[in-house]
């Protein structure tokens, strides 16, 4: 738990409290850490490298296997959703969503081309700045930029180019 900030660390013994550890303590834990956003600040701040994987990973495959596979019932809404746009008479769910945005999806994807336009090559020259700012400080695995990394292990190259981003 090294490295989180205070308000952070005091969130843990209230899921633990929560789930029958009565004496849990933000100093001695137990802690319950769980997939909800207030966990997050794990993936941000500890200083502990595979428990910043640890996480990272869970969240991102959550509700993605096992008991709590919710693949098929994803499938599905899709498929619903898709039938309900033919039978309104629309191609796809997201000319029926934009219908009530009062856009269409062709407006829509050309804003977010515009947008992927003008930042891509600026944020692929502060990645390259990045990486190299992490090599030049002997940072572990300098071309490595996962996202459970960068907030912890670069944090000093982020702050030294701070005003870049």
């Amino acid at each position: 738990m090294d490295g989180l900030p205070p308000r952070a660390l005091g969130l843990f013994p209230q899921a633990a409290v929560s789930k029958g550890h009565e004496n849990a303590t933000a100093e001695n834990g137990p802690w319950v850490i769980t997939l909800d956003a207030p966990s997050y600040f794990l993936v941000q701040h500890a200083k502990n490298r595979a428990l910043r994987e640890e996480l990272y990973r869970a969240y991102l495959s959550r509700a993605s296997s096992g008991d709590l596979d919710n693949t098929a019932i994803i499938d599905q809404i899709l498929k619903l959703r898709l039938e309900k746009a033919k039978l309104l008479g629309y191609n796809n769910y997201a000319e029926v969503s934009m219908t009530m945005k009062m856009t269409i999806v062709e407006k829509a994807a050309e804003l977010l081309e515009k947008l992927r336009s003008a930042s891509w090559d600026p944020t692929v020259r502060d990645m390259e700045d990045l990486k190299n700012s992490a090599k030049s400080q002997c940072v572990e695995e300098s071309d490595s930029l996962m996202i459970f990394r960068v907030f912890n292990d670069f944090k000093l190259v982020l702050e030294q180019l701070n005003g870049r981003f």
